[in-house]
């Protein structure tokens, strides 16, 4: 399937659970489109990010991962919005 907001190729997770075969939404990694509400995925799941694709990832794993890599700080600002209080380092106790 094509992404109708960039044309870009979309992707979706399948599963074939013996009788048949369970498709996952469509969502775009180039632009981030999704058929599925990611919003509401978050909403519904604090802490959680939503790929295109409706999978749900912890958050503070996300920026964990980031931070072997130097990117910790960068990835803190790109996913402030769903970070939840247990997720925040508290500072200098």
């Amino acid at each position: 399937m094509k992404c109708p907001e960039c044309s870009e190729d979309c992707d979706r997770d399948s599963v074939d659970i013996g009788v048949g075969v369970i498709h996952g939404p469509w969502g775009c990694y180039s632009c981030g489109w999704s058929e599925y509400d990611r919003k509401q995925a978050e909403a519904d799941n604090p802490g959680y990010y939503c790929d295109p694709t409706g999978g749900l990832h912890k958050v503070s794993a996300i920026i964990e991962r980031c931070e072997r890599f130097g990117l910790g700080e960068a990835a803190k600002e790109s996913f402030a919005d769903l970070l939840t209080p247990e997720d925040t380092p508290c500072s200098g106790d």
